[in-house]
C-alpha cells in the first residue's frame, strides 16, 4: 500500500520550535495542539526550498477572526462547499517556503453533513497523512498515474484504503485520486 511506503519516507518537523501558525494564516486559524507545528515539511513547487504543512483549526469568521490577506483558501479538493463563514476542526495549511504562498484546504461539505476530516480515520496513529518525497517509491507510482505531478506530494488515506496525492500544479494544490482497482 503507497500508504505505508510513504510513511517510511516521511519526514515530519517534531524538533523544529512550533510556529505560531495565526501570524502566518491569521486569526481564524490557529495550531491544532494534537499536532506538531509543521507537521511535515517538503519541496513540494519544486524551488529547492521547504514548503510547511500545518494541521491547524479553522475559527468561525467573526469581527476578530479573519485570514490573513494572501491565505487563498482551497475548499473544492477535499470538500465540496465553500468554508464561508463555518470553522473547522481540522483543515491542512501549508506555507510555501521561497516565495511565501499561503494556502488552506478546507473539507467543508455543507450545513448538516460532516467534513472530510470528521471521519475517524483522522483520530487514528498514525494519521492517514505523510510525505512522499520526490524520486521515493510512493512518489514515482503516483507520478505514473498522473503525470503532472513533479516534486513532493502529500500522501492522504481514505476511509476506502485508496491513497491519493495531494501535489502543486504551478498555481495551486490539487488532489489525484487514483481510480479503484476491484
Amino acid at each position: 500500500m503507497i500508504l505505508v511506503t510513504a510513511l517510511l519516507s516521511m519526514s515530519t518537523a517534531h524538533a523544529a520550535p512550533a510556529a505560531n501558525v495565526s501570524s502566518i494564516f491569521g486569526s481564524r486559524v490557529t495550531a491544532n495542539a494534537r499536532f506538531s507545528a509543521p507537521y511535515v515539511q517538503g519541496d513540494f513547487d519544486g524551488d529547492g526550498d521547504g514548503d510547511a504543512v500545518y494541521l491547524v483549526t479553522v475559527l468561525p469568521a467573526s469581527p476578530k477572526a479573519g485570514f490573513a490577506k494572501d491565505v487563498t483558501v482551497i475548499g473544492d479538493q477535499l470538500g465540496s462547499t465553500p468554508l464561508g463563514n463555518h470553522g473547522e476542526a481540522l483543515a491542512i495549511a501549508i506555507q510555501n517556503g521561497k516565495n511565501g504562498q499561503k494556502f488552506l484546504i478546507t473539507g467543508y461539505q455543507g450545513d448538516g453533513a460532516s467534513d472530510y476530516f470528521s471521519s475517524p480515520i483522522w483520530s487514528a496513529k498514525p494519521l492517514p497523512l505523510s510525505l512522499a518525497k520526490k524520486d521515493s517509491q510512493a512518489f514515482r507510482q503516483f507520478q505514473k498515474l498522473e503525470k503532472r505531478i513533479a516534486h513532493d506530494v502529500l500522501v492522504i488515506g481514505t476511509e476506502a484504503g485508496i491513497d491519493t496525492a495531494l501535489y502543486w500544479n504551478g498555481s495551486r494544490y490539487v488532489l489525484f485520486t487514483p481510480n479503484e482497482e476491484p
